[in-house]
């Protein structure tokens, strides 16, 4: 086997299979375990995959940045099926912390005439909930985004810290069996305190969001309880979740 092949074998195994060990791979290909520490070398060097102790990890995609309106139109449907999913979850809330993703706003969309309390650090959200005349609203304070109509930073995360509601529900930007991500460390902090706060957190993410990693750690799998989402995850993400004792709920796609 050429060398150009053998790299390019071991660049596929390591991207199907997450990871992979020297030895594995050495036994796998009938090559010494020297041939292939220098091509993991070469491999790492081109930023193909991340050597580790004793072998390689693939390297995560990271996810697309959107902004809100742009979020706001993707997968419209596939998000009303997770939003009506979240609700048969959530059978008689009587408090919801509501984050600032347009996945969230679908749930809101469908939220029906309830007496709860809303928490939120959404302007867009919050006027949502205004419309439903049972509501009452806690609009978190904060810095704004001027662009995401979100509010953010320490008094944003502080105020939280007040709350302890029946449950809270996440947009998903990113997730891996690290974990799950966002693209900024503003909005991650506020994400993280309203896992914090939330008796049970219910995570929805479509298929683009899994098995992709973004800039800044928000929290563990373990952190969540549920997570919705519209197409079954690979084997090793589905693996780590029931690992992490996380209820994987697939949506129903409407006839």
């Amino acid at each position: 086997m050429l060398k150009e092949e053998r790299i390019q074998r071991i660049k596929t195994m390591i991207d199907q299979e997450k990871s992979a060990s020297i030895e594995d791979l050495a036994d796998r290909l009938d090559v010494s375990k020297d041939t292939i520490r220098r091509d993991l070398i070469q491999l790492a060097k081109q930023r193909q995959i991340k050597r580790t102790h004793g072998g390689a990890l693939a390297i995560q995609k990271e996810a697309t940045i959107f902004d809100y309106e742009q979020r706001s139109t993707i997968l419209n449907d596939v998000k009303k099926q997770m939003a009506e999913q979240a609700l048969e979850i959530m059978a008689d809330p009587s408090s919801i912390i509501f984050d600032s993703s347009t996945t969230v706003e679908a749930v809101i969309r469908e939220l029906p005439d309830k007496k709860i309390h809303a928490v939120t650090n959404s302007l867009s959200h919050a006027l949502l909930l205004a419309n439903h005349p049972k509501t009452v609203i806690s609009l978190l304070p904060g810095r704004l985004h001027k662009e995401q109509l979100f509010l953010f930073g320490t008094e944003t995360v502080e105020q939280l810290k007040n709350y302890q509601a029946d449950y809270t529900l996440l947009g998903v930007f990113a997730l891996t069996s690290e974990g799950l991500f966002i693209h900024t460390e503003e909005e991650g902090l506020v994400k993280r305190q309203m896992i914090q706060q939330g008796r049970r957190v219910i995570a929805l993410a479509d298929h683009t969001k899994l098995d992709k990693t973004g800039f800044y750690k928000v929290c563990d799998l373990s952190a969540i309880d549920y997570l919705i989402t519209d197409q079954k995850p690979p084997k090793a993400l589905a693996k780590a979740l029931t690992e992490n004792h996380v209820e994987l709920i697939e949506a129903r796609k409407n006839e």
